[in-house]
């Protein structure tokens, strides 16, 4: 039993020995190839599970460049820091400053910002966006690179359905996307995230410290009397 033991061990141990010897890679660890000259190497931690693409790492200059899932390299390796792909683009940095590339490698956004920005995206448009901050104010560019909602906000979140929360001023509005109109939301009102197809969402009124439905145009439609979320979702179809 026990020679069993120790041969099923040695076997094991060769197995590992011999995928190391004939493998150019580490098992278990980065993995690693030779491109004009500079070992570049690209970090497991990131798999191929969300997209065709992703980041390599020049160990040499500590740059990073874009490649496809055959290591095929797009770019030069001249980014600094990135945000892993999700969709059609990514957020990365180069020089300090923060822009957006496609799978192609082509830069989309200008690489003009200095902070990180967050991205949502929307299937009726089949479009990426990103919330950029320029002089302490934040707008929305679509990965076109078009600028959708202008710089001039404080602050924009978004919610459901091609929905933003947007505020300005201590003002707060939403924005509908699909018609780019912007409506004023009450003071005392609270918007709960929870949406419907046709854009009508809870709210909770502040004052009554109760729940009811908001419509698109910011008119309470379902009044505000009930006490929680789950008896409250029963009416928002």
């Amino acid at each position: 039993m026990g020679r069993k033991i120790i041969n099923t061990l040695l076997l094991i141990s060769i197995s590992i020995y011999v995928y190391g010897q004939n493998s150019n890679e580490k098992p278990h660890a980065d993995k690693f190839f030779v491109t004009n000259g500079d070992t570049v190497w690209y970090s497991t931690i990131f798999t191929w599970k969300h997209s065709d693409v992703n980041w390599l790492r020049n160990s040499r200059t500590q740059l990073l460049a874009l490649v496809d899932s055959n290591l095929n390299v797009l770019t030069e390796f001249k980014y600094e820091r990135f945000c892993p792909f999700y969709g059609k683009c990514g957020a990365v940095m180069r020089n300090g400053k923060w822009g957006v590339v496609n799978k192609k490698g082509e830069e989309v956004i200008p690489f003009k910002y200095t902070m990180f920005p967050f991205s949502f995206s929307d299937t009726t448009s089949n479009k990426e966006y990103y919330v950029f901050t320029k002089k302490n104010k934040v707008g929305v560019i679509d990965s076109d690179g078009e600028t959708i909602i202008p710089f001039k906000w404080d602050g924009i979140r978004y919610l459901e359905y091609a929905i933003l929360e947007m505020e300005k001023d201590k003002c707060r509005y939403l924005y509908f996307m699909k018609t780019g109109k912007t409506v004023p939301i009450k003071k005392d009102m609270i918007i709960c995230s929870d949406f419907n197809a046709y854009g009508e969402t809870i709210v909770k009124d502040l004052n009554l410290n109760k729940y009811g439905i908001m419509d698109t145009s910011c008119t309470i439609i379902q009044p505000c009397i009930y006490n929680g979320l789950k008896e409250v979702r029963q009416h928002l179809k």
